[in-house]
């Protein structure tokens, strides 16, 4: 063998490695959401996204979700989602060992499926934080 056939190879099962898809783990879940099974890994897609951006995280360990009562008034801006006929949710999610709170609007899209609007509600906190 050559050391230029040894490199190629090499770099051939490196792109390999870093093209595999980034969620190849289990997400563990907790808690109650009205969202379906699609719905919840879109706006948890988003949330990683997020967290790839906002803390250089790339792996979400696990999510909380909890459905916020009908007279739940949004703490920040956010899309009107009771008035469209939907709901709220928080979930909580540990994210590189912080978690983080997120307003979760969801409502009926006039195309079918849903909407949904995701609003930061808090910065990475320990986790122990409550």
């Amino acid at each position: 063998m050559t050391l230029k056939f040894l490199i190629t190879g090499a770099a051939l099962a490196a792109a390999a490695i870093a093209s595999a898809p980034a969620a190849a783990y289990d997400l563990k879940t907790s808690g109650r959401t009205l969202a379906s099974p699609q719905l919840t890994v879109d706006v948890l897609r988003k949330i990683s996204d997020y967290a790839k951006v906002s803390g250089g995280c790339h792996f979400l360990f696990s999510a909380h979700m909890q459905v916020m009562p009908r007279n739940y008034l949004p703490t920040q801006p956010t899309k009107p989602a009771v008035a469209r006929g939907g709901h709220f949710e928080q979930w909580t999610v540990n994210a590189c060992g912080a978690k983080q709170r997120f307003q979760i609007a969801l409502w009926p899209s006039p195309r079918g499926g849903s909407d949904y609007a995701i609003t930061p509600l808090t910065g990475r906190m320990p986790l122990h934080a409550r």
